[in-house]
Parts: structure tokens; C-alpha cells; sequence
């Protein structure tokens, strides 16, 4: 979540990322409502701002921007709407940031209920979640124990699957590796990764789980929420 950078509605900014905490710890709204723009699709995130507004009696209002977030808000200029910007992967959130569309907000509400290292230094973006980028596997294989590392092991050739290389899931897991490992290390397992895809690298998430499923690959990365979606439709 990142704050927007305009001083009028700075004071009730982050309210939306305290919501579930005391009442008395969130600024006052003057107009009484606060519009919300989010790559989240409304029906995900609505039974956070049911509760926020119930607990403040402030109105969001919620707007799906599905696609360029950034652009609009900065076509949008000192007119934007927005109050709260709300997107997921902090590479979209770091794109918010360098983009000069937020602002920093101090608020001992947010940093006592989000620990200092899921939120930033400067205080213009805070998590209010996180995912598990986990590694999807035949369970015939029988693995004791699997690593990001063991997708570029030479016994994996032919047999691993994962969705288009440039997409921010992917990318941001490449940026973990690098600040662990190093640039070398994971450039290496880059390589070893590319030399044992079992098809080229496309589609979603889903279409890992599914490819392992019909025998295309042995082992993928995905999300872990993936498993509950898929098994639920």
C-alpha cells in the first residue's frame, strides 16, 4: 500500500491500512470518506474495508485499476480522487514510490501493528500481506526436502515448469536471490533453470499446477493460495 502525495488528505492516508486496530489510534476523516484506488479486485479486499468503515464511519471509496496504476494517478494529476493506493509485490509498490506519487505518513498505529522490515524506511509504503512463492512438485516424486536451488539441478532437464520469466512474481523472487546470493550465484541458477524447462516459459500459475498434473513437468514454482483456488472451482 503507498500514500499518495497530496498534503489535503494527508492526515487520514494510512487509515485504511489500520483498519482492525483501536478506533481512537485513527485520525479523523474531515470530509467523512476516502477514496481508495487498488489492483486488488474489490471483492477480495471488501470484508477489510466493511470493517474499517464500520469501526470509523468513514466511506471508502473503492476504485479497480486493473491495469497502470501509476500512469493514471500521474495523468491525474493535483485532481486525482485517490487518497490510498493499494497493489501487490513491492516492485509495484517501489514503482509508486519512484514514480513521485506518494507521500511519507508517520503513524505509531501503523509502525506498532507492522513490523519495521514490511514496511519502509521513509514511511511511504506499509504490507498489509504477504504470499509464499512455493515449489510445486508430482507428489509420486516423493521428496523429503526441495529447495529453489534444485530447479537448475542438472536430474531436474526436461522436467520444470514456470510462468513467463518477466512477471513481477518471478522477478521479485529473482531480486530475493540476488541480495542472498549474489548476482554470479543467481545468474547461474537462472541459466540452470532455463536449461531445464520442460516448455517455454508462459501462462500463470495455474497453468504450472496443471502442466505438473498432466505429465508435461515433475516440479514448478507457483503460489501457495493457487492450491485453495484451484481445489475450490
Amino acid at each position: 500500500m503507498s500514500l499518495l502525495s497530496r498534503p489535503r488528505r494527508k492526515a487520514c492516508a494510512f487509515a485504511l491500512a489500520a483498519a482492525g486496530l483501536a478506533a481512537a489510534a485513527l485520525p479523523a476523516h474531515a470530509q467523512g470518506e476516502l477514496t481508495l484506488y487498488t489492483t486488488r479486485e474489490p471483492g477480495l479486499i471488501q470484508p477489510l474495508i466493511a470493517a474499517f468503515s464500520a469501526q470509523t464511519q468513514i466511506k471508502v471509496n473503492t476504485v479497480f485499476v486493473k491495469d497502470g496504476l501509476l500512469e493514471r494517478v500521474k495523468a491525474e494529476g493535483a485532481r486525482s480522487p485517490a487518497d490510498v493506493l493499494m497493489t501487490v509485490d513491492v516492485g509495484n509498490l517501489l514503482d509508486l514510490i519512484e514514480g513521485g506519487v506518494t507521500q511519507p505518513v508517520k503513524s505509531a498505529a501503523l509502525e506498532s501493528a507492522i513490523p519495521a522490515n514490511l514496511r519502509g524506511a521513509d514511511g511511504q509504503w506499509f504490507s498489509l500481506s504477504m504470499r509464499a512463492r512455493v515449489l510445486y512438485a508430482d507428489k509420486n516424486l516423493k521428496l523429503a526436502n526441495f529447495r529453489y536451488e534444485d530447479l537448475a539441478d542438472p536430474k531436474y532437464k526436461g522436467k520444470v515448469c514456470i510462468r513467463a520469466g518477466q512477471h513481477p512474481y518471478n522477478t521479485a523472487l529473482v531480486a530475493a536471490l540476488i541480495a542472498h546470493d549474489g548476482e554470479a550465484q543467481a545468474e547461474q541458477w537462472l541459466r540452470g533453470v532455463k536449461n531445464n524447462l520442460a516448455r517455454k516459459a508462459t501462462g500463470g500459475d495455474r497453468d504450472v499446477a496443471r502442466d505438473i498434473l498432466g505429465g508435461i513437468c515433475d516440479v514448478g514454482l507457483a503460489n501457495s493460495y493457487y492450491v485453495g483456488q484451484m481445489k475450490g472451482s
